[in-house]
């Protein structure tokens, strides 16, 4: 999937351990779903696991929410330096 902004790219690319901002999130569903678990655009969030040819989990403050691979192909994130 192509980048929308130079440095963004799907949640489906972050690797474990990477911080991120939501930068953008293209289902109107998905953003109301996730915008329930503290995660919206504009919020940072930890790549806290990768379950092989599963969803990922990421982790926001002390919550932890697993995401399935087709969601995440509709998250756009810009990672952040450490």
């Amino acid at each position: 999937m192509q980048s929308i902004e130079p440095n963004w790219v799907s949640l489906q690319a972050v690797r474990k351990g990477e911080r991120f901002v939501v930068r953008r999130i293209d289902d109107k569903q998905t953003r109301a779903q996730l915008l329930r678990f503290g995660l919206a655009e504009g919020s940072d969030a930890t790549c806290f696991e990768r379950l092989p040819l599963g969803p990922i989990v990421v982790k926001r403050r002390r919550q932890e929410v697993a995401i399935g691979a087709e969601l995440s192909e509709k998250i756009w994130v810009e990672v952040i330096a450490n």
